[in-house]
């Protein structure tokens, strides 16, 4: 998340913000079992909630939600390929994106709210999601080996 608050300070100059909540749920939704990825998105919406003007738990509810529709329906599809992955987060994050807009302007003290921000703020965010989810995904793949059994992982990577 730390990538995601940078890139919006760079962006921000432009009147722009990237929003990525799909894809920190998509891997743990679809390759964890289930109470363990539901404490993952649960813990993660509460770091989200942590710097956010929305109430506490907003993202945390959100993110536990959304977790528990994706393991419901995960078992329909092929879970382990990439371009599943990629067609949740991206999935995922819109819905996400649409709650979380429609709850800030729910709080907004009735400034104006631009519809083309939004929807340039949306493509953007759909738009790099692409780009990094395959790698976001092998590097998350990646530090589970290490976790799990750190021997193997090193052996692989020697090989």
């Amino acid at each position: 998340m730390t990538i995601v608050r940078q890139t919006n300070h760079l962006l921000s100059p432009s009147g722009l913000s990237i929003w990525m909540g799909g894809l920190l749920i998509t891997l743990a939704s679809l390759h964890l079992n289930p109470k363990t990825g539901f404490v993952s998105c649960f813990l993660m919406g509460l770091m989200m909630d942590a710097w956010s003007p929305l109430g506490f738990g907003t993202h945390a509810l959100l993110f536990g939600a959304a977790h528990i529709i994706i393991v419901r329906v995960r078992n329909r599809f092929a879970s382990q390929e990439l371009t599943i992955g990629i067609t949740v987060a991206l999935i995922t994050n819109l819905i996400l994106f649409v709650f979380i807009t429609f709850i800030a302007i729910g709080r907004s003290s009735g400034g104006t709210i631009s519809g083309v921000r939004i929807l340039s703020d949306l493509v953007l965010s759909q738009v790099l999601l692409v780009l990094i989810t395959p790698w976001f995904f092998s590097f998350q793949h990646r530090a589970l080996d290490l976790v799990i059994n750190p021997r193997i992982a090193r052996s692989r990577s020697t090989v």
